[in-house]
């Protein structure tokens, strides 16, 4: 039996935000994904248009609505403002084995600012206390030192690397495959004598 969920369509630590992408993020997700720096290392980069970051949207809340997706924006609350700074993911859902692959990313003014380990650090909280996953896991480009170092900081393990797992820019990269899983409570075994 499947333990109940619970859909986040925010959480924040007063400072940095995640919520649920919005249809009017498709500016934010265009003119973020134009950026050489944010692309080197994602497979989604970059759209042609504002028309097919709406489709990307679109498609990404079709897939929040079948609970296969859940993406959302990052924000930075600046005094009463909040600044989009990023997006984060989980994918690759598997409600069936409960776990989720995380993809991240950050426009190249908050690169190595520490908001990516507040970002994953409440993407877990969502995984683990709200969709009840017990397994969170991250591919990272073994060339990707700025995910390696991020994943590792926030506790996830190196568990192999997958031989030309993904196309960047028309060529093939190695990947490490890192994975969470969910603290278990240790539980009274009753013995029977």
């Amino acid at each position: 039996m499947l333990n109940p969920i619970d859909i986040v369509d925010e959480i924040n630590d007063n400072h940095v935000y995640l919520r649920k992408i919005r249809k009017d993020d498709s500016s934010f997700l265009f003119n973020s994904l134009k950026h050489d720096r944010v692309n080197l290392y994602l497979s989604l980069g970059p759209l042609f248009s504002v028309e097919h970051s709406k489709r990307l949207i679109k498609s990404y809340l079709k897939l929040w609505d079948q609970r296969e997706q859940f993406t959302y924006i990052i924000e930075l609350l600046a005094g009463e403002i909040k600044y989009k700074i990023g997006c984060v993911s989980l994918w690759n859902l598997s409600w069936v084995h409960r776990r989720a692959e995380i993809g991240i990313w950050f426009t190249p003014d908050y690169f190595n600012k520490g908001f990516g380990t507040t970002t994953l650090n409440l993407i877990k909280i969502i995984g683990f206390d709200h969709l009840n996953l017990n397994r969170l896991e991250a591919h990272a480009a073994i060339e990707n030192q700025n995910s390696i170092k991020l994943f590792e900081k926030c506790g996830f393990l190196k568990e192999g690397q997958l031989k030309q797992y993904i196309k960047l820019q028309d060529v093939f990269h190695d990947v490490y495959v890192y994975s969470l899983l969910k603290k278990k409570k240790s539980k009274k075994i009753q013995l029977f004598i």
